[in-house]
């Protein structure tokens, strides 16, 4: 910390700037001075509140998607203080600087870069995109502030990083978990060993997930007819779902956001393709791609991070306060955010402090038990291996029924029967 008086300043001197100083802790980040990385730092005294930067796109093409999750970094803002704040720092509460990341790794890195700058930040969370993610995280990790993602590329935690804390299960174990469940219930169900199309866009979460279904299919004796990139965002879907056709494949994986899953899904119903679709979460877990598809969107099975229905104390109550806040379900992603903003405020109790690098050595150590407030992962407590990811989480699988994404799989999480 800076030195604002010489030592021989009188004793009498130095307790009247100690008294200033605390009164200047009531800052935005609780603490008297920014440290050296542009983060927030304290001495375990009291503070108003603590700041926490998010980071989810409002803006381009990821708007509806990191949206619904910043309203649920709202909500469990709101929860955190209804609770009583950070008790280890006298009921500090927590705000949120809320920052647009944009759409693009060029726009995300600006963006963190000006918040760390600008902002005493204790903690980042957000980004949706692990396209995004991996280029915030360079940044925090320059920075020395942790960030916490619920991003799923098996790509952020493979660089070595100290700051960074992944809560979300890895894209390859979505492709893992999608060939298991197919080979385990369609198989029977086809009669025989079925054939199968992968099609992914050509993105970090894209390609981890394509990897992970071609090995883990290849492992399990499944014939990948079709592995097939595209470029995100298209306007036409048909030169794609013809290749899916013409594989003669009994099975899709297709990996993909929003609007490219309902244009898929919509086209391969026009063309009559009698597939059984398995999708990468993402777009096929948001409201809209049942409200666009209707009854062509029913039976459709995706893979999932989470989803409203696991059972997990709590989830009833946030899913139920979330939907009278926002007129539509909480979906995948945004339980995700709001766990992640559990974990921030669970770090900085156990830290009691605002520096950044205390944060992030309690989040290091950090074991939420199943029933601390704010688990609602799948996989029991949560806590981060050497390489920051949380590695008791795991998928599961949802299938669209009667409106609703209902878990499906594993059996221990399962909520409704797969049809």
């Amino acid at each position: 910390m800076k030195m604002w008086f010489k030592k021989a300043t009188a004793v009498s001197l130095a307790g009247l700037l100690a008294a200033s100083l605390a009164a200047c802790g009531a800052g935005s980040s609780g603490s008297s001075a920014p440290n050296a990385a542009g983060g927030a730092s304290n001495e375990g005294a009291k503070a108003d509140e603590v700041l926490i930067g998010v980071l989810y796109p409002t803006s381009g093409s990821l708007a509806r998607l990191g949206g619904a999750a910043l309203k649920a970094v709202e909500l469990a803002a709101e929860d955190i203080n209804a609770a009583g704040g950070i008790k280890s720092l006298g009921g500090a509460k927590i705000k949120l600087e809320i920052v647009d990341p944009g759409d693009k790794p060029e726009t995300a890195k600006s963006a963190t870069e000006r918040l760390i700058q600008n902002k005493k930040v204790s903690a980042l969370t957000g980004d949706y995109s692990s396209s995004l993610s991996l280029v915030t995280s360079e940044v925090a990790e320059r920075a020395k502030i942790p960030f916490v993602t619920a991003s799923v590329s098996d790509n952020l935690t493979s660089r070595g990083m100290k700051y960074l804390f992944q809560i979300s299960p890895k894209g390859s174990m979505f492709g893992n978990t999608q060939v298991k469940f197919a080979k385990e219930y369609l198989v029977e169900k086809l009669g025989k060993q079925p054939k199968v199309a992968i099609v992914f866009e050509e993105t970090s979460y894209g390609t981890s997930t394509a990897e992970g279904l071609s090995k883990t299919a290849k492992e399990l004796g499944l014939e990948v007819v079709l592995s097939e990139p595209y470029h995100a965002n298209f306007a036409d879907a048909a030169p794609l779902v013809n290749k899916i056709k013409a594989s003669g494949a009994e099975i899709l994986f297709p990996v993909s956001y929003l609007q490219d899953a309902i244009l898929i899904q919509k086209t391969v119903k026009q063309l009559g393709l009698n597939i059984t679709t398995v999708g990468g979460g993402a777009g096929y877990l948001m409201p809209e791609f049942y409200k666009e598809l209707g009854k062509d969107a029913e039976g459709v099975v995706s893979v999932a991070s989470w989803n409203l229905d696991l059972n997990k104390p709590g989830i009833e109550d946030i899913n139920k306060r979330y939907t009278e806040k926002n007129g539509e379900f909480i979906t995948e992603h945004s339980g995700e955010a709001y766990s992640a903003t559990w974990v921030i405020a669970h770090a900085i109790e156990k830290a009691a402090s605002t520096d950044p690098q205390k944060i992030r050595e309690a989040l290091a150590s950090l074991q939420l038990k199943e029933d601390d407030k704010g688990n609602i992962m799948p996989g029991g407590n949560i806590e981060f291996d050497q390489t920051g990811w949380n590695k008791n989480v795991y998928p599961v699988l949802i299938q669209w029924q009667e409106g609703i994404p209902k878990t499906i799989y594993p059996e221990s999480d399962a909520k409704a029967q797969f049809k």
